[in-house]
């Protein structure tokens, strides 16, 4: 290759890049912000299943949806130090098995939950989850029972078990940010053949309330967590009507969405396809129900937060070959941008590990695609949310970018970019400088199905001990250049930001 080619290649990272082809431009305002997030937005759960060893979504998912699990192991120290690289976050344990749980913190706990109930958690499971938070510097989100178990003979909840656990907890001064009352509501009449009418449930959140302030003050109350389906939007549209009547005793209105279903499902409205999630269409649609939401919040209860408490890229366990792969990754840091900017505070991944749709395998705690997208947001983006636009009303649609205040940087953005077209892309955010990227690639093969990432054409690594490597960041001027179906982060360190001071 001639001279002039290699030097033109070192300053701009492709001849693309220096002139093929004309970059599409984006604005970011950054004289004032568009939202704040927390500093846990990212966040992940592990399901009541696994930490109390029941059932969960099967890998054999078209013969057995569901098989046996071991309890959660969280002692394990590779699990622990790749959890560091996500911290700090929330931890959610909930799901479908937190309404059929007994808690009993006891000595000599049963072993045999009482009628109504399907597990029990006893003080070495609560122990080791909650010594696991207190380490990693993760805040623990509990979903409590609300399920028939702890109802009365005319449908009300008690609390009198709840009060066991809460009272455990606060002895042992377990880091317990946030009780939420049940785990998805709406959908009682299809997995408990009952139904808790909006009038019932805000009853019940009043003795949450009171009980919360009595046994753990200062930890905060959530609810719903009513499940929204692609397409359908909420089951019984209940979330409206608990806000108005129970909202002024809630601290976080949650609610949960998946875009797609998997195999598992025994209900599939958008099942999981190779490539569905690489359009505009299905991945705005989670604005669609944040909106709604979040009007519902902003109407009834405007001092509450807005938690997106459990999301995966498909439903049920996930869907093998997609919900593990890079393609997972390009939706994942797609919907973590754009209700970022909705002002959706705190987005919950599930799970940290199991099934398809964990940021990490559970049997090897081997990485997956969207564990290392994770770990660069957490690097990278702040909790200062920037709005951006098209310069022009002619941008290619398959794109996104999204700017949040750089992490640790007075003045400086970062800025992720998807590029979920088949085509490529050299995109300029006009911010002054040189700034220093990542730029995101499928690992060992070209297709978006592969199981690996690179970052500036290296693979991260793992060591023995769980330490993780990332190659070093490129700095250049200019525009960044995006593969097709790629993404990358970049940081704009001199960028002057007023409202990144």
């Amino acid at each position: 290759m001639p001279r002039w080619k290699t030097r033109t290649l070192l300053c701009c990272g492709s001849l693309a890049a220096c002139g093929g082809r004309a970059p599409t431009s984006f604005v970011v305002t950054t004289d004032s912000a568009r939202a704040v997030v927390s500093d846990r937005m990212l966040s992940f759960a592990v399901d009541t299943s696994q930490v109390v060893g029941s059932t969960f979504w099967s890998a054999d998912g078209d013969s057995a949806p569901m098989s046996p699990v071991a309890r959660y192991d969280f002692t394990r120290p590779v699990l622990g130090a790749l959890v560091d690289e996500l911290s700090p976050a929330y931890l959610r344990i909930g799901g479908t098995d937190a309404d059929r749980t007994y808690y009993d913190l006891s000595a000599s706990p049963v072993t045999t939950p009482p009628a109504g109930y399907k597990w029990v958690l006893d003080h070495t499971i609560w122990d080791a989850a909650a010594d696991f938070a207190r380490t990693h510097d993760l805040e623990l989100l509990f979903a409590l029972n609300a399920g028939a178990g702890p109802r009365d003979a005319k449908g009300a909840w008690t609390s009198d078990n709840a009060r066991a656990l809460l009272s455990y907890a606060a002895g042992r001064q377990d880091p317990v940010e946030t009780w939420e009352l049940g785990n998805e509501i709406n959908a009682y009449p299809f997995v408990f053949k009952i139904t808790v009418t909006p009038e019932q449930y805000a009853a019940d959140v009043g003795v949450a309330r009171t009980l919360v302030d009595a046994v753990t003050p200062g930890a905060h109350l959530a609810g719903p967590a009513d499940a929204y389906f692609p397409l359908a939007g909420e089951l019984g549209s209940e979330l409206p009507a608990i806000v108005q009547l129970a909202g002024a005793e809630l601290d976080v209105v949650t609610w949960h969405y998946y875009p797609q279903q998997s195999t598992r499902c025994p209900a599939q409205l958008t099942p999981a396809t190779p490539g569905y999630l690489l359009a505009s269409a299905p991945l705005a649609e989670v604005e669609t129900w944040a909106k709604q939401v979040l009007t519902a919040r902003t109407t009834n209860a405007p001092k509450a937060d807005v938690w997106l408490g459990e999301t995966g890229n498909a439903q049920c366990g996930g869907a093998p070959g997609i919900s593990n792969t890079f393609e997972s990754s390009l939706w994942w840091l797609d919907q973590l941008g754009r209700l970022a900017a909705l002002g959706v505070s705190v987005q919950v991944r599930q799970t940290l590990s199991g099934s398809d749709y964990g940021l990490i395998d559970d049997a090897t705690l081997t990485p997956r695609p969207d564990y290392w997208a994770s770990v660069l947001w957490k690097r990278l983006m702040g909790t200062t949310v920037l709005a951006v636009a098209p310069a022009s009303s002619t941008a290619p649609k398959a794109t996104s970018v999204y700017a949040h205040c750089a992490k640790g940087v007075t003045g400086g953005v970062a800025v992720v970019y998807v590029n979920y077209g088949d085509e490529p892309l050299d995109i300029d955010v006009g911010l002054p400088g040189s700034h220093d990227e990542y730029v995101a690639t499928p690992g060992t093969s070209d297709l978006v199905t592969s199981s690996d990432v690179k970052f500036n054409g290296e693979l991260p690594g793992v060591d023995a001990s769980g330490h993780v490597t990332l190659a070093r960041p490129r700095s250049r001027k200019g525009a960044v250049s995006l593969p097709a179906r790629s993404y990358a982060f970049a940081t704009f360190a001199h960028a002057g930001a007023a409202a990144c001071h």
